[in-house]
């Protein structure tokens, strides 16, 4: 109920902008349109006015030429340049006006003709009857420009102003209906107003009392800080307690050669010798911890190189060894990567062990890598492989037996690879099922 009302609270404000905004431009485009129309309007008012008076003057020159052939005064020249020139400036001022376009062209071949006519029978000479046809001739010519001109008046009046006139109504009625759109709008606004009133005084208590927690909180942040120690004094003292858990290992390492000292049985001595590799391996843990900046991400590639490095040196042997180590995994925390280290241990140990035997050369791999989902190893060597591959995954000593318990507790499997040599590969489980789905 309090989200709802928080929502409702936020989206009213910007809902009434938004129907402000709209109801705004809205009315300026009406308003803008409507002055266009109105001028459109005021602009075909004049035109009509216009062409009155050019019906007025193309009048006068019929009367101008009836002056002259009776007279001989010769005015039409005058009278006829200054019907040209309202024609010309009509078209200028009126070009997209309704029946300008052809009423241009129209006039100027009639008053042409006219003028043709009126010279000829300026020029001629005879009595009246003679010049009677010529006369009939020039009238229907100039009747016949004023037609043109009340051709055009009529397309003013039905296509101009009635169209402009019916689309100003509609304009009107619009604007009606904005208004009493904005009418209802600010009823709606002022109501709003009133609850966003309410609102303020509820969001006012809250915050008063939000402030009050806040200040409980700080309050008890500080107390609880005081009894707690800083993260650079945690990470000081986890960093103490992997080397000391690393300096105890190395006491261990020590008293187990102690007691390798003591013993002359071979396989005895081996077998110390394995578990001595082991601690190194828990123990080289640790020191990477210690000596890592993020003790919680510690450098795989760092850590495998060492404890190759170290089970090389444990166990000697008389062969040119290759090592195939390609690292695709930055960093694992400590809890991964102690069953992950004794888990290579043993493998290596194994290869290192029986791999090579009467070989002079070898080569051991370790590949690690991720997908984003786990992490798949794959390790082994190119020796001699099992006496008896299908009898693996049955554990018939403590090494091979480890391998399948800390392959468990990195939530894995393992399978041994087809191919030369002994190869195993760890996947994850999710990996695992969606292999076998």
């Amino acid at each position: 109920m309090h989200t709802l009302k928080r929502l409702t609270s936020r989206s009213w404000p910007l809902l009434v902008m938004a129907l402000v905004t709209i109801f705004i431009t809205y009315g300026i485009v009406l308003v803008s349109r409507s002055r266009q129309l109105q001028q459109k309007i005021t602009e075909e008012v004049r035109l009509l006015d216009e062409l009155s008076r050019l019906s007025n003057a193309i009048h006068q020159l019929g009367l101008t030429h009836r002056m002259d052939v009776g007279t001989q005064q010769y005015q039409w020249p005058g009278e006829l340049a200054r019907v040209k020139a309202r024609v010309d400036s009509m078209e200028q001022r009126f070009s997209g006006a309704p029946g300008m376009k052809e009423l241009p062209g129209t006039l100027d071949r009639f008053l042409a003709q006219s003028d043709s006519l009126h010279r000829n029978a300026m020029a001629a000479q005879g009595s009246w009857s003679e010049k009677r046809p010529a006369e009939v001739v020039l009238q229907f010519m100039l009747q016949r420009a004023q037609k043109a001109v009340d051709r055009t008046t009529r397309s003013v009046h039905e296509q101009g102003l009635g169209t402009h006139t019916a689309t100003l109504s509609d304009k009107w009625d619009e604007a009606q209906v904005l208004l009493i759109a904005a009418c209802m709008l600010a009823v709606v606004f002022a109501w709003l107003v009133h609850v966003s009133n309410k609102l303020l005084i509820e969001s006012r208590l809250r915050s008063e009392q939000l402030d009050i927690a806040k200040q409980n909180l700080e309050r008890s942040n500080r107390e609880l800080r005081e009894t707690m120690l800083s993260k650079e004094e945690k990470e000081v003292m986890l960093k103490e307690i992997h080397h000391r858990v690393k300096n105890n290992l190395q006491i261990v390492k020590s008293l187990i050669r102690f007691q390798m000292d003591q013993v002359k049985d071979p396989k005895t001595t081996e077998l110390f010798n394995e578990c001595v590799n082991r601690v190194s391996a828990m123990a080289l843990v640790h020191e990477q911890t210690y000596l890592s900046k993020d003790l919680a991400n510690i450098d795989v590639s760092t850590y495998l190189a060492h404890l190759t490095r170290d089970l090389c040196y444990a166990y000697t042997i008389d062969i040119k060894l290759d090592l195939d180590i390609r690292i695709n995994v930055p960093t694992l925390s400590v809890d991964t990567l102690i069953p992950l280290g004794l888990l290579i241990n043993e493998i290596i140990s194994n290869s290192l062990k029986y791999a090579f035997k009467g070989r002079k050369s070898g080569t051991i791999l370790v590949h690690l890598d991720s997908d984003g989902e786990g992490i798949h190893l794959r390790i082994g060597d190119d020796g001699v492989g099992l006496p008896d591959r299908s009898k693996w995954d049955r554990p018939n000593s403590l090494g091979m037996d480890l391998i399948h318990t800390l392959a468990g507790q990195l939530d894995t499997t393992v399978e041994l690879a087809s191919g030369p040599g002994t190869v195993y590969e760890l996947t994850s489980i999710r990996q695992a099922r969606r292999k076998r789905a």
